[in-house]
């Protein structure tokens, strides 16, 4: 018997059983012993018998969805001949925040030194972080259509993600999401949280311009910001079991609009 979401495929191959929900994601799917599908499983199972199969990885960035082993992946798992795509009822896609995370990513949006700024937008290069977010979106876009290619009408999940802490904490040995990029820019303490929040924003403001631009109901928003309190985030990036439950919740309409639970 299917008790959570499956990671590994060999589950279902073993019990001849078949995924009823495709999720692909980073982190906020994959994050070991807590994360967002665990609170998701058992709120699509209380009325229904849902099956969620697993793909991406830890540290996935939404790019990679588009080509690669993700992609390929994706592709087969799609296919309603040779993949899952006869049983599937929706897909869940997590990606956008690895896009953002680490001096690699982050840096590159900032101004060299932003010691002397008093607003987060005025700590960003000219045209960010709206250009990251047009990028992320054309990736999701593009997942978007690969979904609608093997199985039109069938809603695709996305959300954004709540006001993340940059306090510092990373997660055995890994880290230097947030503050480290900041404070590499010079960015005022006081104001780090405003910027992490700008981010925030604008990503949800790109998630809402892509869902405009497909039939209602094709793609379903969740909007987590709001949600969590700093005490609820385990580190930069992930919130605490209790943190991930209270997200969860925050599916709970758009799962039933979709007719899901």
């Amino acid at each position: 018997m299917i008790n959570g979401p499956v990671w590994n495929e060999q589950e279902l191959i073993q019990q001849g059983v078949f995924p009823t929900v495709l999720a692909v994601g980073d982190s906020w799917f994959w994050y070991l012993k807590s994360n967002l599908l665990i609170g998701l499983h058992k709120l699509m199972n209380q009325g229904r018998n849902h099956i969620i199969l697993v793909r991406g990885a830890n540290g996935a960035e939404a790019t990679e969805y588009t080509s690669g082993a993700i992609r390929q992946q994706l592709e087969w798992d799609l296919n309603t001949v040779k993949g899952y795509g006869k049983t599937l009822e929706a897909v869940l896609v997590s990606g956008g925040g690895n896009d953002l995370a680490g001096p690699e990513d982050f840096v590159p949006l900032l101004l060299p030194n932003c010691s002397n700024a008093t607003t987060a937008a005025a700590c960003f290069k000219p045209g960010e972080p709206d250009a990251l977010f047009k990028t992320v979106t054309t990736a999701h876009a593009s997942t978007i259509d690969l979904v609608q290619q093997h199985l039109p009408g069938k809603p695709v999940f996305l959300h954004g993600y709540d006001y993340a802490n940059p306090n510092g904490l990373g997660f055995l040995g890994f880290g230097q999401w947030l503050r480290v990029p900041m404070d590499m820019c010079q960015v005022p303490r006081p104001l780090q949280q405003s910027v992490v929040n700008h981010c925030i924003d604008t990503y949800w403001t790109a998630l809402k311009a892509l869902q405009a631009r497909y039939p209602a109901g094709v793609v379903r928003l969740v909007d987590q910001r709001g949600t969590l309190a700093p005490t609820d985030w385990a580190n930069e990036l992930h919130p605490t079991p209790a943190g991930f439950r209270q997200l969860a919740k925050r599916w709970k309409p758009e799962l039933k609009a979709a007719g899901l639970i």
